[in-house]
């Protein structure tokens, strides 16, 4: 699907009068972008010999990025058919069947914000000790990761509003409100840092 086009086409179709892409989806290709500037500050920290010190903690911090970029990458597509497939649950009026897509919808929001916070916890490291070069990468990295995980707490939020199940829609708002109070306090710690070590 979008991940294997152009970002003019994904973008032009995210603009356009359809359903999908939408708001899901441009989160996980918000987040992946946040991840990639994170991977460039690796990348710019590895093999530099003022940094030699924290190169292995650097290669480690590199390898889980990537994997988080891989998930976000996916993401964007499986937003789209997840999306899709609550449209067509609707249509069938049966609730048990309603309910399963926006549980299905949730889940997939609810990645975007697990992705995005283990994403700011690796900016924090890096904010404190990448190469001092690219410390406004990380900062950006930590503002478009918290973008991502902003929207996704707001899809999680209006599946749950959805959802006929009462008990999962109560224990997953308790869920997302936790990871919104770490998030805040991880992110403004991230741009301290950052802001501490702009010269």
């Amino acid at each position: 699907m979008y991940i294997n086009e152009s970002i003019s086409k994904y973008i032009n179709d995210l603009a356009a009068r359809q359903p999908a892409p939408g708001g899901g989806s441009a989160a996980s290709l918000t987040g992946a972008l946040g991840i990639a500037l994170l991977e460039m500050v690796c990348n710019f920290t590895i093999g530099n010999r003022k940094y030699k010190d924290i190169e292995e903690v650097t290669m480690s911090h590199l390898a889980a990025l990537k994997k988080i970029r891989e998930e976000f990458m996916e993401l964007i597509d499986e937003d789209v058919k997840v999306y899709c497939r609550i449209c067509s649950a609707f249509k069938t009026k049966d609730e048990k069947i309603i309910d399963k897509a926006l549980k299905d919808g949730y889940h997939i929001s609810l990645k975007m914000c697990k992705l995005s916070k283990s994403g700011i916890d690796v900016a924090l490291d890096l904010a404190s000790k990448s190469n001092i070069n690219l410390i406004t990468d990380v900062g950006c990295g930590a503002e478009l990761l918290k973008a991502g995980f902003n929207s996704g707490v707001f899809n999680s939020e209006i599946n749950l509003k959805g959802i006929k199940d009462i008990s999962f829609a109560e224990r997953e708002r308790s869920v997302i409100n936790n990871m919104k109070n770490d998030i805040d306090g991880l992110y403004k710690r991230v741009i301290s840092k950052a802001n501490k070590r702009m010269v």
